[in-house]
């Protein structure tokens, strides 16, 4: 077991000094996580560092097990040797929690990006009752301390979860799905990590919408997202949305971030309604008349991929009104994608869940300037990005890392 105890907490935050050094360390970090092995050249004309800082810097990161350094692989026989610089962090573990109606996922990744494992416990976690959530949380933890190598130390979670986080970050302030106000999920996750030695660890809530466009960006389309600022529209049921800037997420704390479920778009009979009224899949089956509402709700809300199946089926049996309802879903979709595109300046717009899968049959017609990804396939991702975003999480703060090495 990992028996670490911590001090990422513990410790008073220096003047601006150790502060502006904490951000160089980061920006060196965040720098090789982005681009892969570089020289020390590389990455002075990126950050605007002096190489002699560069040097001491990179020297503090890899007494911490952050970066490594050898020969570059493209090295030619004359002149002076190139070093290449990489990221490691092959120390220190990060984990990723996914919280939502159907259980507890998690997986946990070394710093330097390798897998470690996965873990999941199924359960009904809808109608407001918080007490079987907090004992899967907790157990879902057990599981990531105890299977954390005795080498490693475990260093960061962040848990995502369907609704709004509160501006603090530790708790879900609303969650529909769920049935969830105020409900503080990150002191359960300190006190579990506590009980098992890991107190230091850092712990975050995120949005899952937030962390399944993080979990895309920093993965399957990691080349082709790159630094541009993306818009993310997903959601199993209902549209949920999230946004990235230079390929980080905009967390502005708001209640109303991202949500793309409010924007007015042009309804079946014209009049203005919401995205999230027109777009929800239980709507969808409704108006196509695929099912009575009551019965399209209640199978959404329980099984969802079956009612996306459902409406799939409808549509490929040519069902009088399905390919209507698509047409007018993804003509309200693509009024909103060029609404919310013009107000942050999104460069590439992403379509996952129900809205990948079915953007992939009607694309919809968009401003020429911005692009549309739509993903057919529909795996949660979630849980992925929750991985990445407590990576980013421990990158952005290398300090803690030494004071953790300092008080074991």
């Amino acid at each position: 077991m990992n028996r670490h105890r911590g001090g990422l907490f513990d410790r008073g935050r220096g003047g601006d000094t150790a502060d502006l050094r904490e951000h160089n360390l980061a920006l060196v970090l965040r720098y090789l996580r982005d681009h892969g092995p570089s020289s020390r050249a590389q990455i002075a004309a990126s950050s605007l560092l002096g190489l002699s800082t560069l040097t001491g810097m990179i020297g503090e990161l890899k007494a911490l097990d952050l970066v490594t350094e050898g020969l570059a692989g493209t090295q030619s026989r004359l002149g002076r040797p190139t070093h290449s610089l990489s990221l490691s962090g092959d120390t220190w573990v990060v984990a990723g929690l996914r919280v939502d109606v159907d259980g507890v996922q998690a997986k946990t990744a070394t710093v330097g990006g390798d897998h470690l494992g996965s873990y999941a416990d199924r359960a009904d976690l809808r109608g407001g009752d918080t007490a079987t959530a907090m004992r899967m949380l907790r157990a879902a933890i057990e599981w990531i301390v105890e299977s954390t190598d005795p080498h490693r130390t475990l260093t960061a979670i962040t848990i995502a979860v369907p609704g709004i986080v509160s501006p603090c970050g530790t708790s879900v302030a609303r969650s529909e799905s769920l049935e969830w106000n105020d409900v503080d999920l990150a002191t359960c996750a300190r006190e579990q990590l506590q009980s098992g030695g890991c107190g230091g660890a850092m712990v975050e809530l995120a949005r899952d919408s937030t962390a399944a466009a993080l979990g895309l960006a920093r993965g399957e389309l990691r080349g082709r997202v790159g630094a541009r600022t993306m818009l993310y529209f997903g959601g199993e049921r209902r549209v949920i949305g999230a946004i990235l800037v230079g390929g980080e997420p905009l967390n502005s704390g708001s209640p109303g971030e991202a949500d793309v479920a409010r924007i007015p778009v042009p309804g079946s009979g014209g009049e203005m309604q919401t995205l999230g009224e027109v777009s929800a899949l239980s709507s969808l089956l409704t108006r196509a008349g695929v099912l009575a509402e009551d019965d399209a709700a209640q199978l959404v809300d329980r099984y969802p991929r079956e009612a996306l199946s459902a409406f799939l089926r409808a549509l490929a049996d040519g069902q009088e009104g399905v390919a209507e309802t698509l047409q007018t879903t993804m003509d309200a979709l693509a009024r909103a994608i060029d609404a919310a595109a013009a107000t942050v300046g999104a460069e590439v717009v992403v379509l996952d869940g129900y809205l990948g899968v079915l953007g992939s049959l009607v694309p919809p017609v968009v401003d020429g300037s911005v692009e549309v990804v739509a993903l057919a396939s529909h795996p949660s991702r979630v849980v992925d990005g929750a991985v990445f975003a407590a990576r980013d999480a421990r990158l952005a703060q290398p300090s803690r890392i030494r004071d953790e090495v300092e008080s074991t």
